[in-house]
């Protein structure tokens, strides 16, 4: 198959069937994220248990490759401690310019197709942004260089 072809079908698979979807009862962490000139609008929320993520939900309106990377991120983190996040988001960014993916990026590698589309990487970024302000204790987080 096709990277193209991947891509569409993984980003549509996640977006109409996400998982990881919802809100989370007896959260410990939680953020808001905005991308005010796209208008997706993301809330994620955490349990985590000795440092390690161990419930990871996600919520909101948004296009299908945001929702698709909130999607494909809650199934890659979930176990992990944030100092394992670190290595994966710079990971993600530079399959996001265009790099070879990182093995460790598990399903989210289908979305380097996005290094074609640079208009639509915030999309993809805003899920990142706001897993990184939950575990920073930050109410709200925005891909947009001015916060709405």
């Amino acid at each position: 198959m096709s990277a193209p072809a991947l891509y569409r079908d993984i980003v549509l698979e996640h977006h109409r069937a996400p998982r990881n979807h919802g809100a989370l009862a007896g959260h410990t962490h939680a953020a808001d994220g905005v991308n005010a000139l796209c208008g997706d609008s993301l809330r994620l929320e955490l349990r985590l248990d000795a440092g390690r993520i161990a419930e990871y939900r996600f919520r909101g309106e948004c296009c299908a490759i945001c929702t698709a990377t909130a999607s494909l991120l809650g199934e890659r983190v979930l176990g992990l401690d944030a100092a394992a996040l670190a290595p994966l988001q710079q990971a993600f960014e530079a399959l996001l310019r265009g790099e070879a993916a990182a093995p460790g990026l598990g399903g989210l590698a289908a979305l380097g197709e996005l290094a074609r589309y640079p208009a639509r990487r915030k999309c993809a970024q805003l899920a990142w942004a706001t897993l990184s302000a939950a575990l920073a204790g930050q109410a709200r987080t925005t891909t947009e260089k001015d916060p709405a």
